[in-house]
């Protein structure tokens, strides 16, 4: 069991690495195949986007809303299901709400769905 903590914990340590330096490939690569992306600020709302296309959005997200920090607030766990709220700070100092779930797979966690809201 203590595998799959540290696992679990070296996961949200990347994460939240990636999006606190705005790196959407690192980020892309623990992306489901398709996953639901809504960034309310560009008018982003997929219910089924590919990964590929999801870290194009997201690289130019990055791009116009430059990072300053990001933070995790609340984190839980349900039945094969890893979730998570967080805040992002941008550089010019407005903020977005970050939700992110994850499933839980034998052997990895894939983000599933990922939603930025401004505050």
């Amino acid at each position: 069991m203590s595998g799959a903590n540290s696992r679990e914990a070296e996961i949200a340590e990347i994460i939240r690495g990636s999006i606190k330096t705005g790196n959407a490939h690192t980020l892309a690569g623990h992306f489901e195949r398709h996953l639901e992306l809504v960034i309310d600020a560009e008018q982003v709302d997929f219910r089924h986007v590919g990964e590929g296309q999801a870290e194009l959005i997201l690289k130019n997200f990055f791009k116009k809303y430059p990072p300053k920090d990001f933070k995790y607030g609340f984190q839980g766990m349900a039945s094969k299901v890893r979730y998570c709220t967080a805040t992002y700070q941008v550089a010019n100092g407005s903020n977005f709400q970050v939700y992110i779930l994850m499933r839980v797979t034998d052997k990895d966690y894939r983000i599933n769905t990922l939603h930025f809201k401004k505050e």
